[in-house]
């Protein structure tokens, strides 16, 4: 006779102490180098925080954790490698924390996110004249809690002439769900290069009834040829978004428009500088929590 025990899905955590200041960062960090999400707990030191971020894995793949070390150096936080930890969770531990904490919330004047377990909690003020955009947390970076993500959903409600828009490195989907739902006419599409992160994202577009709305593709912008877009969103990493700045160039209709995020404060001069050479101008900035949102145009 043969038995089949169901075995429960395993993730990593990745945990380490830092300073509460740094929280937003670290956690972006984490996020940009493939963790499903993070959570943050107290310690017996109010000066400091506890960040444990998860991974969708039951280990961590060969340089990994090499990657994440260098980022933590590289933005800073090198004191937060004395106390990494690594260890391994059941998937609905994880899960049912991700639960209790993440509630609907707004964004901008249009928009409501909410978990698609928490559709009754909703009230008046986050159903009236708005938009709800259900995304499953942790599954892949953009649950909108993020200062980058929001400055994104905010600039594409603030602009009523999205008719064609790119969004690179589509993570979760929220923005290209957002333009979507905001501009009925928009023809979008999307990608990441994370197969895993596409599914993802189709998961979430089917569910927000957006799906036939959307092309979604796993892969570069190499694989765009003959397209153009009036507006790309590109909530990614100061170094990314320079690197990418020729790609914009070629992808970009003459008067078309950036919105990028996820640029620290203390990189601000460095992609300042990398916009004033290849002859881009800033239309708008935001600084928050600091973070720094820009829109850029040719």
């Amino acid at each position: 006779m043969n038995e089949t025990t169901e075995q429960k899905r395993t993730w990593t955590v990745v945990k380490f102490e830092l300073a509460p200041e740094h929280e937003e960062m670290a956690s972006w960090l984490m996020m940009h180098n493939g963790s499903s999400g993070c959570e943050i707990k107290t310690t017996a030191d109010e000066s400091r925080i506890l960040l444990e971020a998860t991974f969708d894995r039951p280990k961590l793949a060969d340089g990994e954790l090499t990657a994440l070390q260098a980022a933590l150096e590289e933005y800073g936080l090198s004191d937060s490698l004395r106390s990494l930890k690594v260890s391994v969770v059941e998937e609905e531990d994880w899960l049912e924390k991700w639960k209790e904490g993440f509630k609907p919330f707004t964004i901008g004047d249009r928009i409501t996110i909410c978990p698609p377990w928490s559709h009754d909690e909703l009230n008046i003020y986050q159903k009236a004249d708005r938009h709800i955009i259900y995304i499953e947390p942790g599954m892949a970076f953009g649950t909108g809690l993020h200062t980058t993500t929001q400055y994104c959903v905010r600039m594409i409600e603030a602009h009523n002439d999205i008719t064609t828009a790119l969004d690179v490195g589509s993570g979760s989907g929220i923005l290209a769900i957002a333009c979507a739902l905001l501009h009925e006419q928009a023809q979008i599409t999307a990608f990441d290069i994370d197969p895993q992160v596409q599914k993802t994202a189709a998961e979430n577009f089917d569910t927000n009834g957006v799906a036939d709305r959307i092309k979604l593709f796993t892969g570069t912008t190499n694989a765009l040829k003959d397209e153009r877009f009036k507006f790309i969103f590109s909530n990614l990493t100061c170094e990314d978004i320079i690197a990418l700045l020729p790609e914009y160039e070629r992808l970009l209709d003459e008067g078309g428009q950036v919105f990028c995020a996820g640029i620290l404060e203390e990189r601000l001069p460095l992609i300042q500088a990398a916009l004033s050479n290849r002859h881009w101008k800033t239309v708008h900035s935001e600084l928050k929590n600091g973070w720094v949102g820009l829109t850029i145009q040719r």
